[in-house]
C-alpha cells in the first residue's frame, strides 16, 4: 500500500505528462481530496496510508481531468473571494480576476454611495458567487441575482442558501436587467465578453464551460450593449454600473455608456497583472 507522499509524487507526474497546467497544485488538491484531508495537512500526514479505494477513486478523477475536465467541476466546488460555492457544469467558474469586481462593488458601496441601504443587481450571476459575497459583506443590502435559465439558477439557489443569505438574495430568471423589478443602485455585471470567433482558441478546460456564459456574440458586447440600454430605466439617479470585460473592450464600452448616460462618467480599475478589467460607470459624474 503506497503512502501519501508516494502517491503526490506519481500523480503529479501523470499531470505533467498529461500536459495539464499547475501539475504539482493539482496532484495535492486531488489526493488530500480523495483522503478528506486539508491541503495544509499533507506535510504532517504524508506518510499516511492511501487504500486501495482511495487509489480507484483518485485513478477516476484523474481519468477525467485528462479528458480537459477542468478541476472545479470534477471537485464540485471553488473558493472565491473567501469562500466556497458549488459549482458544476451549468456555470461558468469564478475566476480570481471576478474577485476585483467584488472588492470594487464593495469600496464603491461602501466609499462612494449614499447609504449602505443599497438595492443591487447581479446579473448574469452563475453559481452566485458576485451576489453572496455582496450579501455577506453589505448586510443592509438587498441583492437581485438574475441569469436566463433554471438549471444555473438552481446552483446559485444552492449556494445562497448554503451561506445563509437567502433572505437578502432574489433570484429571477430572464432577460439581464428585465428581470429585475425596480431601479437598483448599484448594477454588477460579469456578462459574457469573449467575440464568438475566439471561443475555439481557448483552453480546452474553458471550452467544457457552458458557452452561454462565455460567447458575447462578433465582438462579444452583445449583451453589454443591451444592458446598457435597459439600465436607461433601471438605475437610480446616483448610480453605478460595474462591468467586467476584456481590456480591449474598455474604451469601446466607455464610449457607449456615455452614450447612454451623457451626464455621466466611468473610471477604469486593473487586474491584478495590471490589465484594465473593470469599468465603473457613474450614471451622473461625481461632484
Amino acid at each position: 500500500m503506497a503512502v501519501l507522499r508516494t502517491v503526490v509524487q506519481e500523480t503529479h507526474r501523470r499531470l505533467e505528462a498529461a500536459d495539464i497546467p499547475d501539475a504539482r497544485l493539482e496532484a495535492e488538491v486531488l489526493v488530500t481530496n480523495v483522503m478528506h484531508l486539508p491541503r495544509q495537512a499533507i506535510f504532517s500526514e504524508q506518510e499516511s496510508e492511501v487504500s486501495a479505494q482511495q487509489q480507484a477513486t483518485l485513478d477516476s478523477l484523474l481519468e477525467r481531468r485528462f479528458s480537459r475536465e477542468p478541476l472545479a467541476y470534477i471537485l464540485g466546488q471553488r473558493e472565491f473571494y473567501g469562500i466556497n460555492v458549488m459549482v458544476n457544469p451549468a456555470v461558468l467558474i469564478p475566476r480570481p480576476e471576478t474577485e476585483g469586481l467584488v472588492e470594487h462593488a464593495l469600496f464603491m458601496a461602501l466609499m462612494g454611495m449614499e447609504s449602505t441601504d443599497l438595492t443591487i443587481a447581479d446579473v448574469g450571476t452563475g453559481s452566485g458567487a458576485i451576489a453572496i459575497n455582496l450579501a455577506i459583506h453589505l448586510p443592509a443590502a438587498r441583492v437581485f441575482a438574475v441569469d436566463v435559465a433554471d438549471e444555473v439558477l438552481d446552483v446559485a439557489s444552492f449556494n445562497i442558501r448554503a451561506h445563509g443569505v437567502a433572505d437578502r438574495v432574489s433570484l429571477a430568471i430572464g432577460d439581464l436587467l428585465d428581470a429585475v423589478p425596480e431601479p437598483v443602485d448599484l448594477i454588477v455585471a460579469n456578462l459574457p465578453y469573449i467575440p464568438t470567433g475566439r471561443i475555439p482558441t481557448l483552453q480546452p478546460e474553458v471550452q467544457k464551460e457552458p458557452a452561454l456564459a462565455l460567447d458575447g456574440g462578433p465582438d462579444g458586447l452583445d449583451l453589454v450593449r443591451r444592458l446598457l440600454t435597459q439600465a436607461e430605466d433601471k438605475l437610480k439617479d446616483h448610480g453605478i454600473i460595474l462591468l467586467e470585460l476584456d481590456p480591449e473592450q474598455v474604451p469601446i464600452v466607455q464610449e457607449l455608456a456615455l452614450r447612454h448616460f451623457p451626464e455621466g462618467a466611468t473610471s477604469v480599475e486593473q487586474d491584478l497583472a495590471r490589465m484594465d478589467r473593470i469599468l465603473a460607470i457613474h450614471r451622473q459624474a461625481p461632484e
